[in-house]
């Protein structure tokens, strides 16, 4: 693997990383102080930077299918790796953050009721 697809690779996994770890936050502030709002700003800029990992992928995609050569290594397949799992782990955050919100409005409708 040359210099130029190392660097990709790695800055794939430190990006792509971020945007899970971002996720993970989003579900955590959503959990633990029920701050929905909070979480979907968290979210939102989890996405954001899953779109620069994303923009990532696509350049070297489309390097190679211009002719460059990318060696397929065991980093080049990690940096996949961490790239899906950031994927699968935003559309899990998606998905609780709603679960969250609408238990929170089910809460609040019972409150109202219960007065």
């Amino acid at each position: 693997m040359n210099e130029k697809q190392l660097q990709r690779a790695m800055k794939l996994i430190a990006i792509a990383g971020d945007a899970k770890s971002m996720a993970i936050r989003a579900m955590s502030v959503a959990e633990d102080n029920h701050d929905i709002a909070e979480a979907k700003k968290i979210l939102k800029e989890a996405q954001t930077t899953l779109h620069k990992a994303h923009n990532i992928q696509t350049a070297w995609m489309t390097a190679e299918m211009n002719g460059e050569k990318v060696e397929k290594t065991i980093l080049l397949i990690h940096s996949q790796d961490h790239f899906m799992a950031a994927d699968i782990m935003m559309t899990v955050a998606d998905k609780f953050i709603g679960l969250a919100e609408q238990l929170e409005l089910e809460h609040a409708k019972g409150n109202e009721a219960d007065s």
